[in-house]
């Protein structure tokens, strides 16, 4: 059923501060509007004619708000996948397939209908935030017990033992977020507070390593509150028998309502419930003196829920021949929100742009899949049900991709227990390989589109975890790149090259109060998102992708890497670095240029320098990424086909 909608109006200055452009409203145009000859080609720049307008992003994400949540398999993510079908099958998409499975579901009732879960402390009622995912389930009547303190504050030794919490009630109290180090606030923030490439808008993100403070952005803190919470759930609450949780965030009222933990843990057997830190004052007094609660929490699970994942292709000139190439767009389509699950509306958004080009003008094919198993029990690996590994050549012609999700989100900073909307988008990440012509576009569409708090970084752990590690513009690790399962298939065909546009979404998006429209996902915003990832999207449709594939990266982020101990001759190691870099930028600067014929003059020297000065333990990974490179560079430039 569609909750009321209570759209939100936003002013001019609001609009401003979000940056992007017009409202892209009129008719493609072949003249520029000075008069001063042809426009620029639509595959090369953002031609506004021809991009989703405000208007349009409005409605999307209002209709979007009507549906959350969207939970795989559930009655509302039917309704958005139906949506999403219908527009892309309207933009000319073709060959839809939906891979369907069954999972059990776990469910309850869903914010602000709080009637499936409460919580009594010595008597009296609780306001309760949220429940605690696929935690089991205490029944209408709920589960009394005497209340036991286990305070993340202490030492683990200081934390009562696990044979002492059987058959009670076990009071989390979350680590306060002033009292976590700088650097260490948890995994899913760590690139956030890590080095980087680029960054606009300095002044509104924290130095590399440090914590950023909630009176200027609280998604930092929200994410590590969040963060670790059903791991206690299973480790400390099941294992040590307890009959039920309660979890006592360090957040205020308002950034607590309909927080839900993440990742996703598989259905265990602790029902729990959330609280915010002023109702949760009560609760851990009460606890610390041994009163009795009574948590209730109506879980209900759906066996075999149907769901599927979408795929489609936009044809390109040679769709339906051996020559077509395919450049793969994907995301998920299911979570708690409008923020957090519409990357599959920003794909509609740049297949409708593409679309408005005329197929034989469209160099390559685009490729969609809509992935359903983000927030299912176990997250992906929990549900081994993927169209890319289920079919043998369904990876086929795929030659390059871009991720997208969390669009159009904004920033929420929290001033005691005032959290409000600050009036600035939410940072947006540009997740890139090391590949040097890579991390310059990459910076190249930031700009371009004007994104607003926007980073550029190639961290580690995206399908190559282990063959590289490339330090910022600090010298510091760029930390983990998140999402990165989505550009498995292009990990796992070939290295192939691909970048990822992720909004942050902890404030916009794990919070359900209200709707998101106009408040916590504004519609300018969303089309800056959208420009960001359609810039990469119009490279990897026209330019020549041997220079981008992520090996040549993977090879001077070794190199580079490399100490006096991983050389043969320790007392030459400096010396044969140097060289070896210098021969690197000048093979690369050939293949930039398109001329292959002089890097695959110069490769096999560097080759040899290379397995002859380091150790082979240390230079395994290099040698094999300069292979591969030297394969690339043998079969010459990848162009869209004739």
């Amino acid at each position: 059923m569609k909750k009321t909608l209570l759209v939100a109006l936003v002013t001019a200055a609001f609009l401003t501060a979000c940056g992007g452009g017009g409202d892209g409203s009129g008719q493609p145009g072949t003249d520029r509007p000075d008069g001063e000859g042809p426009a620029a080609s639509p595959l090369t720049s953002i031609d506004e004619n021809l991009l989703i307008t405000r208007a349009e992003a409005q409605e999307w994400l209002t209709e979007k708000d009507s549906y959350d949540p969207t939970y795989a398999g559930s009655e509302t993510w039917k309704h958005y996948l139906a949506s999403l079908e219908a527009k892309l099958r309207s933009y000319g998409v073709v060959d839809i397939i939906q891979y369907a499975f069954g999972y059990d579901r776990w469910y309850t009732t869903e914010w602000p209908d709080k009637s499936g879960w409460s919580l009594l402390s010595d008597g009296v009622q609780v306001d309760v935030a949220s429940y605690a995912i696929n935690s089991g389930d205490t029944g209408v009547s709920g589960v009394t017990a005497p209340m036991v303190l286990y305070d993340m504050n202490l030492p683990a030794a200081q934390r009562p033992a696990k044979e002492s919490l059987a058959g009670k009630i076990v009071v989390f109290k979350q680590q306060l977020y002033s009292s976590v180090a700088n650097g260490s606030v948890g995994g899913y923030s760590s690139p956030s507070l890590g080095d980087y490439e680029f960054r606009t808008d300095e002044e509104t993100f924290p130095a590399p390593g440090e914590k950023m403070p909630v009176e200027h952005d609280a998604d930092y803190r929200n994410r590590q509150q969040l963060n670790n919470a059903a791991a206690l759930g299973i480790n400390v609450c099941q294992a040590g028998g307890a009959v039920a949780a309660v979890w006592v965030l360090d957040m205020s009222p308002l950034a607590s309502q309909g927080a839900r933990q993440h990742s996703t843990p598989l259905i265990y057997d602790c029902p729990g419930v959330l609280v915010d830190r002023v109702a949760g004052a009560k609760v851990l007094a009460d606890a610390a003196a041994g009163k009795t609660a009574t948590v209730k929490l109506e879980g209900k699970v759906e066996k075999d829920s149907r769901t599927y994942q979408l795929v489609g292709f936009l044809p390109g000139r040679a769709y339906g021949t051996d020559k077509d190439q395919r450049v793969l767009l994907s995301t998920h389509t299911d979570g708690m929100s409008n923020v957090e699950d519409n990357g599959g509306l920003g794909i509609a958004a740049v297949i409708q742009y593409m679309s408005r080009v005329p197929q034989a003008q469209r160099p390559r094919t685009i490729m969609f899949f809509l992935d359903n198993r983000h927030f299912v029990p176990g997250a992906e690996s929990g549900v081994p049900y993927d169209y890319f590994d289920d079919f043998e050549h369904a990876a086929d012609k795929v030659v390059a991709g871009v991720a997208l999700e969390h669009f159009g989100g904004m920033q929420f900073a929290e001033n005691g227990n005032e959290y409000k909307a600050t009036g600035l988008p939410a940072h947006t990440y540009a997740f890139t390989y090391p590949n040097p012509l890579a991390i310059e576009k990459a910076i190249q569409a930031v700009n371009d589109a004007g994104l607003r708090r926007g980073i550029v970084t190639a961290p580690t752990g995206n399908g190559y975890s282990g063959l590289y590690s490339k330090p910022g513009v600090h010298g510091l690790s760029q930390g983990f790149w998140f999402g990165g399962n989505f550009m498995s298939p292009l990990a796992e065909n070939g290295h192939l090259p691909g970048w990822h546009i992720s909004g942050d979404w902890p404030s916009a998006g794990y919070q359900n109060w209200g709707p998101a429209t106009g408040v916590r996902v504004d519609p300018e915003y969303f089309r800056t998102n959208v420009k960001t990832a359609l810039r990469l999207v119009q490279t990897l449709m026209t330019d020549d992708l041997t220079a981008l594939a992520p090996d040549w990266g993977i090879v001077r982020a070794n190199v580079d890497a490399f100490t006096d101990a991983d050389f043969v001759a320790a007392g030459e190691a400096a010396a044969a670095k140097t060289t070896m870099l210098r021969s690197f930028d000048a093979i690369f600067a050939n293949a930039k240029a398109g001329k292959y014929d002089l890097a695959a003059k110069d490769l096999p020297a560097l080759r040899q320098q290379l397995a002859n000065s380091v150790k082979a333990a240390a230079g395994k990974n290099a040698l094999a990424a300069l292979d591969a490179v030297i394969k690339l560079v043998g079969q010459g430039p990848n162009l869209p086909p004739a």
